[in-house]
């Protein structure tokens, strides 16, 4: 017989998954960078994007997407957020 996960604890599972909001989970990630997961997907599969794998798991340290960010021909940093904050 199979073993099922424990249940979930109150506030477990809801919103993007973040360590100090130093550490992002490739859903987080998306959002932060503002584009599709699936956008997301695809630059790491082609290693276009810095990220680390943690267990298996794919994170993004924010430190390092912002200096990519920044690195990238087009608009500074602080326009882009001021451009996803406009589309909010």
């Amino acid at each position: 017989m199979r073993k099922l996960p424990p249940n979930k604890q109150l506030g477990q599972g809801v919103g993007p998954r973040t360590l100090n909001g130093s550490l992002l989970d490739v859903r987080c990630g998306s959002l932060f960078l503002g584009w599709s997961e699936k956008r997301t997907r695809g630059l790491i599969e082609r290693k276009l994007i810095p990220f680390k794998r943690l267990g298996g798991r794919i994170i993004f340290i924010k430190a390092e997407l912002e200096l990519w960010l920044s690195s990238l021909d087009g608009c500074s940093l602080d326009e882009a957020r001021a451009n996803l904050e406009a589309r909010r």
